[in-house]
């Protein structure tokens, strides 16, 4: 339980991905009608005015016009057609020296690929593309962690240093990193956080003491726990009473339907069935029944089996014998009760 709280804690502070978009689930394609819509339009007049400086033997400006248009890729290359278009149409491209594409030429050239690109752009409305996504830096760990718990535990002043990039920011995802070293930090960190929490006695919370939190108190509430529904405590001698006594008489009143269970018409019910209607334990009822038909006791245990013993045979099924059974049993619990409060101290 522990480590999936640590987990949790990791998961949900120290690797939270701060708000940025998802990177793109798209995943563009050279078959696409736009791109084939471009190498129909454009690749012939391009081949024509553009290849001999841009193509395979040649690449000014690092511009190969030839490998984009026999492998169109508008999504990664959209900022190279965007120069390309920007050239073309301030007529920077191609240069005085050589060959010039008619007006009309240059008109069809630069309106097929504008006509490529946007029709790009409606398609891809709304996705981003590749984003590089962040975690949260030390300080927004910080901040995070204390309004999840209320608690300033300083963790964040044992983690690597923030990056800054160019931007002067520490929060772009270009520039961070998550090291095996950084992520063991991360979870050592939510640890020491969840040994601050207050588990299984009630809502979760968060406290600063945490010698007296987390699996202590998780740990003192399931032994109270069972104590209530399994057993009973010896008094304090300070004036504490004992509890779960009660489930003896039940229990005793169990063992009698049970013992006796073809006359009262219960078929094969097994005694844990007929402890659970009392609501006690079947285990506990089991015991009880064990000691009930033990050849040899202590004095006080041979007396409790004489009078259990005792008890009739029922005769009429009628509510009233019932209700009878079950005040002697009840008298022979608080018997019980009695010599645990007097012979306990």
């Amino acid at each position: 339980m522990w480590l999936l709280l640590a987990m949790w804690l990791m998961t949900s502070v120290a690797a939270v991905w701060a708000g940025e978009p998802r990177p793109s689930t798209s995943v563009p394609t050279s078959s696409s009608r736009f791109e084939e819509e471009l190498t129909r339009a454009a690749a012939p007049l391009l081949k024509q005015f553009c290849f001999e400086c841009h193509g395979s033997k040649k690449q000014k400006a690092d511009v190969n016009l030839e490998r984009l248009v026999s492998a169109p890729e508008l999504a990664g290359r959209f900022k190279t057609w965007e120069r390309v278009i920007k050239v073309l149409e301030e007529k920077e491209m191609p240069p005085e020296e050589n060959s010039q594409p008619s007006p009309a030429q240059r008109r069809k050239l630069v309106a097929s690929l504008r006509s490529s690109l946007g029709d790009f752009v409606r398609r891809e409305a709304g996705d981003p593309g590749r984003v590089a996504l962040r975690h949260l830096t030390s300080a927004e760990y910080a901040y995070t962690l204390r309004d999840l718990t209320g608690l300033d535990l300083g963790l964040e002043r044992g983690f690597v240093n923030d990056a800054v990039g160019g931007e002067g920011f520490s929060n772009v995802g270009d520039t961070q990193f998550l090291q095996d070293s950084t992520l063991e930090r991360y979870l050592e960190a939510a640890k020491i956080v969840a040994s601050h929490a207050v588990v299984g006695a009630g809502p979760l919370r968060f406290s600063g003491n945490p010698d007296k939190t987390g699996q202590e108190l998780s740990a003192i509430h399931r032994i109270d726990e069972i104590y209530r529904q399994h057993g009973f405590r010896t008094g304090s001698g300070e004036g504490g009473e004992a509890y779960g006594t009660d489930y003896y008489a039940k229990a005793f009143y169990a063992a009698w339907r049970f013992r006796y269970r073809s006359e009262l018409g219960l078929g094969k019910l097994t005694l844990p069935l007929l402890a659970r209607e009392e609501s006690v334990n079947g285990r506990f009822a089991e015991h009880l029944w064990t000691v009930l038909h033990e050849p040899s006791n202590s004095a006080l245990v041979s007396e409790v089996k004489t009078v259990w013993s005792n008890l009739p045979r029922p005769k009429e099924r009628s509510h009233n014998e019932r209700v009878w059974i079950r005040e002697k049993c009840d008298a022979l619990g608080n018997r019980l009760r009695e010599w645990q409060m007097g012979l306990a101290p």
